[in-house]
């Protein structure tokens, strides 16, 4: 079994973030999380007033919506038979 800390460290400051939630609160909670995360960032990205817009945060949001699709696609719940 893969530790919080092992976790962490394999992939970045938001598998750390993720660990933490799925830890705390659970795996549905953690992908909802997740999810409304991307959609913050997203919007966040989309405005050029903003902050994230900038040369210095736009790679980092970039990074984390990369880390957090990533994380997405490979836990995705199983179908139902």
């Amino acid at each position: 079994m893969v530790g919080r800390g092992d976790l962490a460290h394999a992939g970045g400051p938001e598998a750390a973030r993720i660990a933490f939630l799925i830890h705390r609160d659970g795996l549905p909670a953690a992908r909802i999380w997740v999810q409304r995360t991307l959609q913050i960032y997203r919007a966040a990205l989309a405005d050029p007033r903003g902050h994230a817009a900038t040369s210095y945060y736009r790679p980092r949001f970039e990074a984390s919506i990369e880390a957090f699709d990533s994380w997405l696609r490979n836990k995705r719940p199983k179908a139902m038979n």
